[in-house]
């Protein structure tokens, strides 16, 4: 696998407005290193099922843990934000990561979005956008682990099965463990 970006470099080609399904008009880019005041309200915003679902675990947002689920460097590493701006200030609706497992070109992915936000296609521009990312750096798919009850983020998967990638599934206690290898 190539590096075509160099590591640590802000890849604004990778900044992007997009229309949801239900007519939201947001702006997708990557996480930057002063985002980390509005990174961490997003994550505070969740409920704690979404919080359980996407950590499989409690968890609490400590500036350190928020700083290393930020920390990025665009390659192996990639968030993707899904913002608005509401009284001239950015609010975070929803994101999109990525952590590469050098060995396979694989790279897992994770999903978050505001709860109010949810069922309104925010989930799906990121999943468009994360997999366009992934794809210019060269990565092979994703993997993925979802909880049986995570309805909402097993269909998002699905939308883009056959189309954009290739899924194998395997579950075990509760857990779908998701390959999804790039058409």
């Amino acid at each position: 696998m190539s590096d075509p970006v160099p590591e640590g470099a802000y890849p604004k080609d990778l900044e992007t407005w997009g229309v949801t399904k239900s007519g939201l008009k947001i702006f997708l880019r990557p996480i930057k290193p002063d985002d980390g005041t509005i990174y961490k309200a997003f994550l505070q915003s969740l409920s704690d099922l979404s919080v359980y679902q996407k950590f499989f675990r409690h968890v609490r947002f400590s500036d350190d843990f928020v700083g290393r689920l930020a920390d990025v460097d665009y390659v192996h590493r990639m968030v993707i934000l899904a913002l608005t701006a509401e009284e001239g200030e950015e609010k975070i609706l929803g994101m999109a990561r990525y952590s590469l497992d050098r060995d396979e070109g694989m790279a897992e992915a994770a999903f978050a979005v505001r709860d109010d936000y949810q069922n309104r296609g925010i989930g799906r521009e990121l999943l468009f956008h994360l997999t366009k990312a992934a794809r210019k750096r060269g990565l092979k798919g994703f993997t993925a682990q979802v909880m049986v009850d995570n309805r909402s983020m097993l269909h998002l998967f699905r939308l883009f099965e056959g189309k954009e990638f290739k899924i194998k599934r395997r579950m075990e206690a509760g857990i779908f463990y998701l390959e999804m290898e790039f058409l």
